[in-house]
């Protein structure tokens, strides 16, 4: 009887642990909202415009830069929304102001390369620090026809006041890439991950304890 009120404690103190770790985790999976994350904002229909020099719900358009509809003449395609995001040739690029309360976070986005065109090599930075893809401090989409799915490596920051920007840094042609749902995701910290497996990992091994 002892025994088993022992046992029924430590998994009491297991499942605690669990939750707390499962707790702090879920504390720092809340992404930051950005404002007009999918460019619908400003509908082009089937057209498109450069918006150098403008702010538009949030996002802050430099060179030639701009929002083009899907089916326009910039061969944008298959967009989640009715539009996207455009960065032609070198220079080119969009930002926008968010706030963090610090620890780790990545950037999620969907991109796509201009159809005959060709794309843009984009770099992603946040108060001009690159992150990177991988270890790659740029990327090109992959495809010209489906918006593919991005993500950059997790970074540490401070509690503060930041800007994400995406800029496009290849000057050749009429090289274009369109940018689209952007999202920034606070990462759980490897800390609370391995509170989290080593909580479940005790929970297991009372279990296995308790049936033995």
């Amino acid at each position: 009887m002892q025994k088993n009120t022992v046992l029924k404690s430590r998994l009491v103190k297991a499942a605690l642990c669990v939750a707390v770790a499962f707790s702090a985790s879920a504390s720092h999976a809340t992404p930051i909202l950005l404002q007009n994350a999918g460019f619908e904002t400003n509908s082009q229909g089937q057209s498109y415009q450069y918006l150098d020099g403008q702010t538009v719900d949030g996002w802050s358009f430099v060179g030639n830069a701009g929002v083009a509809g899907n089916n326009s003449l910039f061969n944008v395609a298959n967009a989640p929304g009715n539009q996207a995001a455009f960065l032609q040739q070198a220079g080119a690029s969009i930002s926008q102001a968010f706030t963090f309360a610090g620890g780790m976070l990545s950037v999620d986005f969907l991109a796509q390369y201009r159809f005959y065109y060709g794309g843009n090599t984009v770099q992603v930075s946040i108060n001009d620090q690159l992150l990177t893809f991988n270890g790659a401090t740029s990327f090109s989409p992959s495809s010209d026809n489906t918006f593919t799915q991005y993500q950059t490596d997790a970074i540490a920051l401070a509690a503060g006041d930041y800007v994400l920007k995406f800029t496009g840094i290849d000057g050749s042609h009429d090289y274009t890439t369109f940018i689209d749902n952007v999202s920034v995701n606070a990462v759980p910290e490897p800390g609370s991950l391995a509170l989290l497996g080593a909580g479940l990992l005790a929970v297991a091994g009372l279990r296995r304890r308790r049936r033995g």
